[in-house]
């Protein structure tokens, strides 16, 4: 048994060595570097475990592991992402490439890449059909995803800026990327190992209230993973990654305030689709993010509900401004700051992103491992007093993979709550909801429609992990043409 181990240590020595030795293998690893890495990852990973645990089983998964990390470790990625740089200056488009990295608690390790390639004019105005121009440039893309290691899988995700509405932001997407998906089993990818998803305007990189941020926020996203188990994890952590939270979902026609002395309510200016070719001018600057416009409710109108909030300004801090990063999970862009992210859910609009769906199957990627709630979030009530008003949402239900809402809730008022025998409800609202995943909290944020004249605009709450009281709440409202936040801290039912 004793010889047994020793012999076991002595090829663990060796493939130490073996792999350590990247001078001498240079040649080798230009060619057959991702085979080489991943003999050497396998065998170091199931070495390593053995020695610590003397468990078989769990030997063979720590070499699973151990050959992911040596895959990536090849030279595959470096060899697409140099492609890349060159297709970007040929066509004088942007892409910026970077290897794709999961976090884990023995360090970062590199397990595939990620390539935003902006899309300037890329696609037909409003339409999924590919131009000339981009047609050439995704078969040239799909020609060095082919190269290089081919157990891998790829998935390409459609973004948009937020001008136009969510839900046909979201279709657009989605078939725009399932298009360059064709182009690239037409290049001689395996259909099975395609995946394309639709994240319309929910994954904003810039500020979408100027040109060259709209610019910026349309894009395809294309990843090269190593395995659909890795995939699955990333599609469920990009879902709410808190990078994203940086910059609202808004146009900039929604997100200039109108200065008005008429107290008559109004709407939303609607905006036309714009095209995704070059805009004629900038928008001009818009005034803080805080002050956006929303469906206004005056006073004399019978929905006038009085908060007794105080007037939103910029130095209005969001509550998003307070979520810490989770430490582990992939990082395709940084995690973003606390003091990073920017806006409260009233320069926000109800985020829309489709399931990733298979080329070949058209099935979507099953993303949730568990139908967990986080506690209290499990289809529970949240109440609590604004001003002497019940505000109740209901249900709120939100899963542990990754503060997945699988319910949207109603909000109910019940006005003068503590001060009169008629304690009934007004007519329920019914809301949106999206959650983010912190460290130690979430953050959940509930958006009110905007083409009704509501006594409520929106509601974020900040909510510590296994906690039966949110930690923070900012309930926003309108007056006029001002908007208004108040202190809301409801606790479940």
């Amino acid at each position: 048994m004793k010889r047994r181990h020793l012999r076991k240590v002595g090829s663990l020595t060796a493939v130490v060595m073996l792999t350590s030795s990247c001078a001498s293998l240079h040649q080798a690893g230009e060619n057959y570097g991702t085979a080489i890495g991943c003999i050497g990852g396998a065998a170091l990973g199931g070495g390593i475990t053995y020695l610590v645990t003397k468990d078989a089983t769990k030997a063979v998964a720590g070499g699973l592991i151990g050959g992911i990390a040596g895959c990536m470790a090849g030279n595959v990625w470096q060899s697409r992402e140099k492609a890349l740089a060159q297709i970007a200056a040929e066509e004088h488009i942007a892409i910026r490439s970077q290897p794709l990295q999961a976090q884990q608690k023995s360090g970062t390790e590199t397990v595939g890449l990620v390539a935003q390639v902006e899309d300037s004019g890329m696609f037909d105005t409003n339409s999924a059909q590919l131009s000339a121009s981009g047609l050439r440039q995704v078969r040239k893309i799909a020609a060095v995803m082919k190269e290089g290691d081919q157990n891998g899988v790829v998935l390409i995700v459609g973004h948009t800026d937020a001008t136009g509405s969510a839900s046909w932001n979201q279709k657009l997407s989605e078939q725009r990327a399932q298009n360059v998906g064709r182009i690239l089993q037409q290049a001689g990818l395996n259909p099975q190992k395609l995946y394309f998803q639709g994240a319309g305007s929910s994954r904003p990189l810039a500020d979408n209230t100027t040109y060259d941020g709209r610019a910026a926020n349309r894009r395809v996203e294309i990843v090269g993973l190593a395995n659909e188990t890795l995939l699955r994890q990333r599609v469920e952590q990009e879902g709410n990654n808190l990078a994203y939270l940086r910059y609202g979902t808004q146009p900039a026609a929604s997100q200039q305030a109108k200065s008005t002395s008429a107290p008559a309510p109004a709407k939303r200016r609607s905006v036309e689709i714009r095209s995704a070719k070059k805009e004629p001018s900038s928008t001009p600057a818009a005034q803080s993010q805080e002050t956006a416009t929303v469906s206004t409710v005056s006073e004399n109108n019978k929905n006038w509900v009085d908060f007794g909030g105080q007037a939103v300004s910029a130095s209005t801090l969001p509550l998003a401004a307070n979520l810490k990063p989770r430490s582990s999970g992939f990082s395709l862009i940084s995690q973003a700051n606390a003091s990073g992210v920017t806006g409260s859910c009233l320069t926000d609009n109800a985020r829309v992103a489709g399931a990733a769906k298979n080329l070949a199957s058209g099935k979507a990627l099953d993303d949730h491992q568990t139908r967990e709630y986080f506690n209290g979030m499990n289809g529970r009530a949240w109440a609590g007093l604004v001003n002497n008003h019940l505000v109740t949402l209901s249900p709120v239900k939100v899963l542990k993979d990754n503060a997945a809402v699988v319910a949207n809730p109603n909000v109910y008022i019940t006005r003068n709550y503590q001060s009169s025998d008629n304690r009934k409800a007004d007519a329920p609202i019914s809301a949106v909801a999206n959650a983010w995943e912190g460290e130690d909290s979430i953050l959940y944020r509930v958006y009110l429609p905007s083409e009704k004249q509501q006594p409520l605009s929106c509601i974020d709450l900040l909510v510590p992990k296994n906690a039966t009281k949110a930690q923070q709440g900012q309930l926003f409202y309108t007056s006029h043409s001002n908007a208004w936040v108040a202190n809301y801290s409801p606790t479940r039912s």
